[in-house]
C-alpha cells in the first residue's frame, strides 16, 4: 500500500473516532435537555461513543496489521 493511501486511511480513522465520540456527547446532551435530567445521558453517550469508536478503530486497523505481518515478500 502506498504511503499516501495509508496516511489517508489513518486520517479517516481519526475522523471516525472523533465523530463517534462527538455524536455520543451531542446525543447525550440532547436527551438530557429533552428529558430534563442531569448529565446521565451525556455520560452514557460518551461511554457508548467511545466504545463504538474503539471497536471501529480496531476493525479499520486490523487489515493494516495483517498486511504488515507478511513481511517484504508478501508471503
Amino acid at each position: 500500500m502506498p504511503t499516501w493511501a495509508l496516511a489517508l486511511r489513518l486520517m479517516g480513522v481519526g475522523w471516525y473516532v472523533a465523530a463517534s465520540i462527538l455524536i455520543g456527547i451531542v446525543g447525550g446532551l440532547w436527551l438530557d435537555k429533552w428529558l430534563g435530567t442531569t448529565i446521565v445521558f451525556t455520560i452514557v453517550g460518551v461511554v457508548l461513543g467511545t466504545t463504538v469508536a474503539f471497536y471501529g478503530l480496531y476493525r479499520m486497523v486490523q487489515p493494516l496489521m495483517d498486511n504488515t505481518d507478511k513481511g517484504p515478500e508478501g508471503e
